[in-house]
């Protein structure tokens, strides 16, 4: 008799291990907020839990923890000297230059160099620009490292080596990588200068969105660019209807860990949708640690127009970045 196909898709174990490892590192630093009182902890924690679960590799647990390890080191490095420069004095602004030159850079040598050297200039504008870190408040970034480290070897000793999504990259780019980078540091120090005029606090938004953005490939930055803006919009519409009707600590948490785990399934299909579930885990972490709607209105509007300044300098950035004689190769 002839066999039939089954109604239920077969289940993918490599996307159903990265939601857990996700749900771990963003859950696990957000409860731990919302049980001890520290709010703002949390968030810190689950933002942290969120950056290290992209530092994730395939193949052996070292190679896993290589790429982890780097980002621990850049994004430790890049925080200490926004601690030690805080409020954007001019060595701030020379770093963040070589930094993100450097990244534009890194992007032939793999995810890893790219990631880590990109992070560091975040770390560097997050500390620069905000209020001073307390020492209890840095316990949850240690707190999520740990719930990384333990749930990755737990995650390898079940089911062995993960495969990895492809989220990003291409080819060498058209008009060569050096002016590929100095287009890279142009567009996103741009990005900065533009965040600490209109608010310090706000300009990593700006930044962040200027470097996630911008790729190797033109095409691809393109797409990226205008599904940043829509899972932006999509994501602070969904916030905002979220945030109106839930206000016990514990049900917000509990919708932040129904949405976290799937965060990584639409990084290289769906980049809008991908977008929109960051932007929804994030701000319903920022609902967890402010009481006043009226902050949290605000954040929403400002988070649209962070975007939409940063994508808008990653267009201009990517229109310098690949000449438009030079035939792309796809």
């Amino acid at each position: 008799m002839r066999s039939e196909s089954p109604i239920l898709p077969t289940v993918d174990a490599a996307a159903l291990r990265r939601s857990l490892l996700f749900l771990a590192a963003i859950g696990g630093p957000l409860c731990a907020g919302v049980a001890a009182s520290s709010p703002a902890g949390g968030l810190l924690g689950a933002v942290t839990g969120l950056i290290l679960s992209f530092a994730d590799d395939e193949g052996a647990l070292a190679r896993r923890f290589a790429i982890l390890a780097m980002n621990v080191a850049a994004l430790g490095l890049g925080g200490a000297a926004g601690i030690l420069l805080h409020g954007f004095p001019w060595p701030v602004w020379v770093l963040f230059v070589a930094l993100t030159f450097g990244a534009g850079q890194a992007l032939r040598f793999g995810k890893g160099p790219a990631m880590a050297t990109r992070h560091c200039a975040m770390a560097l504008v997050v500390t620069s620009g905000g209020p001073q870190f307390t020492l209890a408040l840095l316990w949850y970034p240690l707190l999520a490292l740990l719930i990384v480290v333990v749930a990755r070897v737990a995650d390898h000793l079940l089911a062995g080596p993960l495969k990895q999504q492809r989220g990003g990259g291409g080819g060498a780019p058209t008009g060569g990588w050096t002016r590929f980078a100095l287009a890279y540091a142009g567009a996103a120090t741009a990005s900065l200068w533009l965040g600490v005029h209109i608010d310090p606090e706000r300009a990593l938004w700006v930044v962040v969105t200027t470097l996630v953005v911008m790729q190797s490939d033109a095409r691809l930055s393109y797409v990226r660019i205008v599904h940043r803006i829509a899972g932006t919009v999509a994501g602070v519409v969904a916030a905002f209807a979220l945030t109106s009707v839930l206000q016990e600590p514990w049900v917000i948490a509990a919708a932040a860990l129904v949405l976290a785990p799937l965060i990584p399934h639409h990084l290289q299909h769906r980049y809008w949708l991908h977008t929109a579930l960051i932007a929804v885990v994030i701000l319903l972490a920022y609902h967890l640690a402010t009481s006043d709607p009226r902050i949290l209105r605000g954040l929403m509007t400002e988070r649209l127009q962070d975007v939409l300044l940063g994508a808008g300098l990653a267009l201009i950035g990517t229109l310098l970045a690949f000449p438009r004689w030079v035939a792309d190769d796809d």
